[in-house]
């Protein structure tokens, strides 16, 4: 059904081109606002908006829930075929307390950030670690019900029969996600309303992202000599009244302001008439603040502030870490007492003394404290300033010293930085001072590397059990180990704390190539 402008009532502006004859305003120019009652509207014509259940957006909330259903649902036919039908009632405390941790592990993994209809590897990796947590999990919510009946073998096929259950899932609807977005099904439509500057960067950004869920049909802007026809592709499809013509009829899904910092009467009268129609309204901020603008507002004195930067462990959170710390720290020096007994012994035969290594590292704020590890390299190469990274047959090293380095137990004494409060169990790797990749000093070659200091280093970290370990004498590997200690940081939460803790053994087995 075709629909002419002469159907429309007059508003309070014309379709095109209005705003080029003088006296007439722009977007983004002062305006008084009318009044929401008084604004003429398209009256409703042909059929109404049809509503997009089935969007992508909805198909990754669903999986969010079908991850953990499916895994107590393998969870409960395991433990009824192996284990018969006695302790209906244990089987499924076990099945659902295990479920619940699972849900938050894969939470914490950050596998929904890849939309259902993208396939990575990384995302079955990340499954398969969240599985391997839980079946640690099951193992401690088992002892602690002194539960007789859980065997090795009941474990293990659960934890397969819901990994391919899991994977098996998700790749159906990766495929049925990708056929339909082939025809054009579950796209979200969006039209860009704003044609300067912020627009074109607003479009180029969605054009070029490559993502099939998210389609711009237009852009719209009544300056139609002054601004763009095509904007990569994308045509000036007229003014508002379009626009809401657009969105009447079910060709707009979602609508982005892409306006210059404007009045609040003028973008109240905007918002005023789009909020007649049952569309999602988007404010573009300006480019150079896209990057903050994933961080949580505060109200300060009834003013609403956008939080930049924060202390990333405050509160409650600062005594969880500090008790995690300490106590699991004290726990790990007395279950390991034997095999750092027998580290020292090996290096006072192999080497003699000393033992331990100190070396001067920057924690937390930035301040200086000595770093304890088994010494692993001859006495007269010692390099306490640690200019020279250790290398792949690096002839510094012993030989007690390159099987110390390759499975972290040279990292072992450090439990002590941690109970002197020097270190956290999880953080950012504290480096040496000299270190230099690409013959910058690190501070010099990231520029957010000295956002690791806002934290204390750890023993452990999310780079290390991201595959992230050995020398860092490129930039690149640099920005990559940087990039998850600041994902770490921005991040942080118990749980992540408690994952990247039973994680790191498994990834010292998987990726420990790059020590040495």
């Amino acid at each position: 059904m075709s629909i002419r402008s002469d159907d429309l009532p007059p508003d309070t502006r014309s379709e095109t081109g209005a705003a080029d004859r003088p006296g007439d305003t722009v977007p983004g120019a002062p305006a008084d606002p009318a009044p929401a009652d008084t604004i003429a509207r398209p009256e409703p014509k042909g059929p109404p908006a049809r509503h997009e259940i089935l969007a992508v957006k909805n198909i990754d909330r669903a999986l969010r829930i079908a991850d953990p259903v499916l895994f107590f649902l393998c969870g409960v036919f395991v433990s009824n075929t192996m284990l018969g039908h006695h302790d209906q009632i244990e089987h499924l405390v076990v099945a659902v307390a295990s479920s619940v941790l699972l849900a938050q592990f894969l939470r914490q993994s950050r596998i929904y950030e890849t939309p259902a209809h993208v396939f990575r590897i990384n995302t079955l990796v990340r499954l398969g670690r969240s599985l391997i947590f839980a079946c640690v999990a099951i193992i401690a919510v088992a002892f602690l019900l002194q539960a007789r009946d859980y065997t090795r073998d009941w474990i293990v096929l659960w934890m397969l029969t819901a990994g391919v259950t899991m994977t098996l899932c998700r790749l159906g609807v990766l495929l049925v996600a990708r056929r339909a977005l082939a025809k054009g099904h579950l796209q979200q439509k969006i039209a860009v309303y704003g044609g300067d500057a912020k627009g074109a960067a607003v479009i180029e950004h969605l054009c070029n992202a490559g993502d099939l869920q998210y389609k711009v049909v237009g852009f719209y802007d009544e300056r139609a000599t002054r601004v763009p026809t095509v904007i990569n592709g994308v045509r000036n499809l007229g003014g508002m009244d379009k626009l809401l013509e657009a969105v009447k009829f079910g060709q707009v899904d979602e609508v982005i302001l892409a306006l210059p910092l404007a009045p609040a009467g003028r973008m109240s009268e905007l918002l005023n008439r789009l909020a007649y129609y049952d569309v999602t309204v988007y404010y573009a901020p300006e480019p150079a603040l896209w990057q903050y603008f994933d961080r949580p507002y505060e109200n300060l004195a009834g003013a609403p502030m956008l939080r930049a930067l924060a202390s990333p462990i405050d509160g409650w959170s600062a005594v969880a870490k500090f008790v995690e710390d300490r106590i699991v720290a004290a726990i790990l020096l007395a279950v390991l007492s034997p095999i750092l007994l027998a580290a020292a012994a090996a290096i006072w035969l192999d080497t003699g003394r000393p033992i331990i290594f100190r070396q001067p590292r920057r924690g937390w704020n930035g301040a200086l404290f000595d770093i304890y590890k088994f010494r692993t390299m001859r006495t007269d190469m010692a390099d306490r300033e640690g200019a020279r990274q250790a290398t792949r047959d690096d002839p510094r090293v012993t030989r007690v010293g390159r099987f110390l380095r390759r499975t972290s137990i040279d990292e072992l004494p450090q439990l002590i930085n941690v109970l002197k409060g020097d270190m956290s169990l999880v953080g950012p790797r504290p480096h040496a001072l000299g270190t230099k990749a690409e013959g910058k000093p690190f501070e010099e070659a990231v520029a957010n590397y000295m956002r690791r200091y806002r934290v204390k280093p750890g023993i452990t970290g999310w780079a290390q059990v991201n595959g992230w370990r050995g020398e860092t004498d490129t930039n690149q590997k640099l920005h990559g180990r940087v990039r998850y200690d600041i994902e770490y940081i921005e991040n942080w939460s118990f749980w992540l704390d408690l994952y990247i803790l039973v994680i790191t053994p498994i990834s010292l087995i998987f990726r420990s190539k790059n020590a040495y």
